[in-house]
């Protein structure tokens, strides 16, 4: 992969090198291809079939094996699936606060509502499983796929605003984070479907005042909203005001609107910032959490803020630009987050964004270019600001990443001949993108999101016993938190039974525990009582009596009598 990501970045600068040489013999560089933005000729019939075939295709792809790939579950999606399934049944999360407008989640680090509050809906219709969790950020997902051709269409031309859509739904990032439950990766989304109703809303209000609702809903989204958004719409505001887009008692009402929906989670953050109680009220609580350790991921807490800055931006260099290693369930090796061979074309894209910011012919463009470049410098200052930052943590970034590689691909594409070469590294990205995805990886992924623990904990379910003793060593050694939500997941525990309000069969406290089996327990085994266990833990010969069922990594283990 290596040597074609090799190979393919010397391609793409040929191409823009050619169309750079090109431009300046007959007009004046980067400035020609910059004035290439705004209408153009429609596309030939067979080539705008060709490409909504392979959008059709890619999308049918989207949906190829969704919820059994990735395999097993995703300790942080398992746990905004809990809580979703205790708002659906009782309108509280599982620890029985009424409609809060954050989690208390893991305790030392808490999590965004809106994705359980977006499961909550499908999980009373259809219950909780895979499907049902994973589905609202697919939805999302295509969202920002619209959000996006809007926003092309509207700045550039109808050809770009299709190749975007062709160009994310195969975008490793954008493929990848739709498909897999994670509360942060609606942040990017709810984003950019904000950015792009804010430029349709200079000539239409009520898409103006629509952003304002994405926006605040995406201070339900990600903790980071809170440094991003500020950084984003107080400039945005600036260049509405000065442009005359807007009148100031519309930015009033902007301002209204966006509090009006966000101020419950800033309630929140101010509560816990001062350490007040927690507020209940009617139609949300604002809870105040003990215990929180998430202040110390932000540079503004550095005891070295100069030292910490230069390790955050070589952190920010890799993940955002180098596209280096970063956790499985965000890329895969040798692909990156939007192809790593792509940078040329993104590096072109940026710099006709600059050039069209200042010399568009329609102003109302300009406007969209500066917004989609202000959008792209606070997604950089809030990856700076983050410590030890990785993709989910900075995916606010890719959406602008994107949507530069898309304006470079658009621009070269003027000249005909070059649309074969670039769709077939197209083709050939993809292609060995998707194998990767559906065959190596996907066996990779079931592993780190404990496929075989779920299964030995369903298997457990199952089983006509009293009490089951599950291992806590599943994420940590020692620690019960992931074993614990992994179980309240699989087993679909109703929150009222997990907090001791009902008893039935037996308390929870009593029918689950989260320790690891001693030598006294294989001397005297307690009957009824079932066992999940890792494998290697197991000890190498059992007395007599003693039944193992395994699960590759884990196993199922039980006292039959001797």
């Amino acid at each position: 992969m290596e040597t074609l990501n090799l190979i393919l970045t010397l391609l793409f600068g040929a191409l823009i090198l050619y169309a750079l040489i090109d431009a300046a013999a007959r007009k004046g560089g980067l400035a020609a291809l910059a004035d290439g933005a705004g209408e153009e000729p429609p596309l030939s019939r067979p080539w705008k079939l060709t490409l909504w075939g392979l959008i059709g295709l890619f999308t049918l792809l989207r949906l190829y094996r969704f919820g059994s790939v990735p395999g097993g579950f995703n300790q942080d999606g398992a746990m905004a699936a809990v809580d979703a399934l205790a708002l659906a049944n009782h309108g509280t999360d599982r620890f029985g606060t009424w409609l809060p407008a954050h989690f208390t989640a893991w305790g030392y680090g808490q999590m965004s509502v809106l994705l359980s509050y977006c499961m909550a809906p499908l999980f009373k219709l259809f219950g909780m499983n895979n499907l049902t969790a994973r589905l609202p950020l697919l939805l999302w997902s295509f969202g920002g796929m619209a959000a996006a051709y809007g926003l092309l269409r509207g700045i550039c031309s109808r050809r770009a605003a299709l190749l975007g859509l062709l160009f994310l739904s195969v975008c490793p990032w954008h493929f990848m984070q739709s498909r897999w439950a994670l509360d942060c990766n609606l942040f990017p989304h709810c984003f950019l479907i904000g950015l792009s109703l804010l430029w349709q809303g200079t000539k239409k209000p009520a898409a103006l005042y629509g952003s304002m609702v994405f926006f605040a809903l995406c201070m339900y989204c990600y903790g980071l909203a809170f440094l991003s958004v500020p950084l984003f719409l107080l400039p945005a505001c600036l260049l509405l005001l000065r442009g005359r887009f807007i009148r100031f008692w519309q930015a009033l009402l902007c301002v209204l609107i966006y509090f009006a929906l966000s101020f419950p989670i800033y309630g929140t953050m101010l509560i816990n910032a001062m350490g007040w109680e927690t507020v209940e009220l009617p139609f949300v609580t604002m809870p105040f959490f003990p215990d929180s350790v998430r202040a110390r991921d932000l540079i503004f807490y550095a005891e070295e803020p100069l030292k910490q800055l230069g390790l955050n931006a070589r952190a920010l260099w890799q993940v955002g630009f180098v596209q280096g290693p970063d956790l499985p369930w965000n890329a895969i090796d040798g692909f990156g987050t939007v192809y790593r061979c792509a940078w040329p074309l993104g590096l072109l894209g940026l710099g006709l964004s600059a050039v069209r910011a200042f010399r568009a012919g329609d102003r109302r463009r300009r406007l969209g270019y500066r917004l989609l470049l202000l959008f792209w410098l606070c997604a950089l200052v809030t990856g700076l600001c983050v410590n030890a930052v990785n993709v989910n943590r900075v995916n606010i970034l890719f959406y602008s990443h994107a949507l530069f590689i898309i304006l470079g691909v658009h621009a070269l594409l003027r000249r005909a001949w070059l649309r074969w070469p670039l769709l077939a590294s197209c083709l050939l990205l993809s292609a060995l993108f998707f194998h990767s995805y559906f065959g190596p990886w996907a066996e990779r992924i079931s592993d780190v999101f404990y496929q075989d623990f779920l299964a030995a904990v369903h298997c457990a379910g199952e089983q006509d016993c009293e009490r089951i003793v599950i291992t806590p060593d599943v994420q940590f050694t020692g620690s019960r938190q992931v074993s614990e939500i992994l179980t309240l997941y699989e087993l679909d525990i109703d929150a009222e039974y997990f907090q001791g309000k009902t008893n039935e069969p037996l308390p929870y406290r009593e029918r689950f525990a989260y320790r690891n089996l001693s030598p006294e327990d294989l001397a005297a085994p307690a009957p009824g009582t079932v066992w999940v266990l890792k494998s290697a833990a197991l000890p190498a010969s059992l007395p007599e009596g003693w039944v193992v069922r395994d699960f590759d990594s884990y196993c199922l283990l039980f006292y039959k009598g001797g």
